[in-house]
């Protein structure tokens, strides 16, 4: 009876182990297949590096135009919102009292002088009549000093005269700079002051004019530091400029300074381009949208953004297919920066393998550290040299 018993026990435990090896030999998802993904190639692609930065127009120069005398005003000399040159006259404040002041001033000019003459001439006589003693020495001694006193007060008299004909001068305002003109602050019979707080007129030149670009401190360090480029830095003109609009200006521009100092309030740094700008489509206070050509990057490796994910710890990781369809989890990948869906890989993947873009939930074991396969349901996707200029292009608008 036991001979009988074993005999039916010894099948089962039999078939019950050819059952364990058989699942035990098939997929991983428990379904008998091994899971379905799809992936992308990396290619070697050269990636121009461009950030979009806010921007607002500034004149190159500035002048205010003030009076530096007192009066009336007798002329405009100038069209409101025209084109001026420097040393163009643009009022003529009366110059009645300061002609009055200049000719007062020249005269006392020419009195001081006859007076030197008279005491120049008087210290010659006393000069011959100290020889023969007909004076004594102290009456040579001051007919010397009233000399003297004379030459200085000619001085003295043509100093008044040169303060005079420059604030004569100055009753005829001029421009400064070339540049553009707008509204006249007086009209003519206006009285106006020296040094008054509001200007008569701003001149701003407009050609070349500037676009102030502000980036934050953190991006600057990234991206503009020199321990911190990864790219062939871009030479010559290098920044692009977009109206609000989406056109853009057709001329290019450079960069002219960047400040050395951090704005404590927004956390930014200033950079400053250069446009040249002879047709004036570029206006003071606009705001723009500068696009930077850092440089290029070469050999690029690019990844779509849905093929890394992150960790508990923070780190960038990725699934990697390899060629026997081992699944190889990466972790602590190194991003550089992103454009249009992809990531800018510089450590961690490499060119030529293949990244898993979907399918990614049904590998998550593998985070564990266990062993698994995978089955590519695609040709493997890839990212064009001319797709990837076309990302770039348009990654302004």
């Amino acid at each position: 009876m036991r001979f009988n018993k074993l005999l039916f026990t010894l099948p089962m435990a039999l078939t019950g182990l050819l059952l364990l090896t058989s699942c035990d030999n098939q997929s991983q998802d428990g379904s008998g297949q091994l899971p379905k993904v799809t992936v992308f190639k990396v290619e070697p692609l050269n990636y121009t590096l461009k950030i979009n930065l806010p921007g607002r127009v500034i004149a190159s120069q500035i002048a205010e135009i003030r009076p530096q005398v007192s009066g009336i005003v007798l002329k405009r000399e100038f069209e409101e919102s025209s084109n001026v040159k420097a040393g163009q006259s643009l009022y003529q404040i009366d110059p009645a009292i300061y002609q009055a002041n200049y000719d007062s001033a020249t005269a006392s000019v020419a009195s001081a002088k006859a007076n030197a003459n008279i005491a120049q001439l008087t210290l010659k006589r006393y000069a011959g009549l100290l020889n023969t003693k007909s004076i004594s020495q102290q009456e040579y001694d001051k007919a010397a000093a009233d000399a003297k006193q004379a030459e200085a007060s000619v001085l003295v008299a043509q100093a008044a005269e040169h303060a005079a004909k420059v604030n004569l001068d100055y009753t005829k305002v001029y421009s400064p700079i070339d540049g553009y003109i707008g509204k006249s602050s007086v009209t003519e019979g206006a009285l106006v002051s020296a040094g008054q707080a509001t200007p008569l007129a701003l001149v701003q030149q407009l050609d070349p004019i500037y676009v102030d670009m502000t980036e934050a401190a953190t991006r600057y360090n990234k991206y503009l530091q020199d321990e911190n480029i990864i790219y062939e830095p871009a030479k010559g003109d290098n920044v692009e400029l977009f109206f609000n609009d989406g056109s853009k200006y057709a001329l290019p521009g450079s960069i002219k300074f960047s400040d050395m100092t951090v704005n404590e309030t927004t956390g930014t740094v200033t950079l400053r381009s250069q446009f040249s700008n002879s047709e004036g489509k570029i206006l003071p206070g606009m705001f723009v949208k500068p696009q930077l050509t850092l440089g290029t990057i070469k050999n690029a490796v690019l990844v779509p953004q849905q093929g890394i994910t992150s960790n508990q710890k923070g780190q960038y990781t990725a699934k990697i297919l390899l060629p026997d369809g081992t699944v190889d989890y990466r972790q602590d990948i190194k991003v550089y920066t992103g454009v249009s869906g992809y990531w800018v890989v510089t450590s961690g993947i490499d060119i030529g393998e293949e990244v898993i873009v979907t399918g990614l939930l049904n590998l998550t074991a593998v985070e564990m550290g266990k062993p698994m396969k995978a089955q590519a349901i695609n040709e493997p996707t890839i990212l064009t040299q001319e797709q990837l200029d076309n990302l770039v292009k348009n990654s302004v608008k």
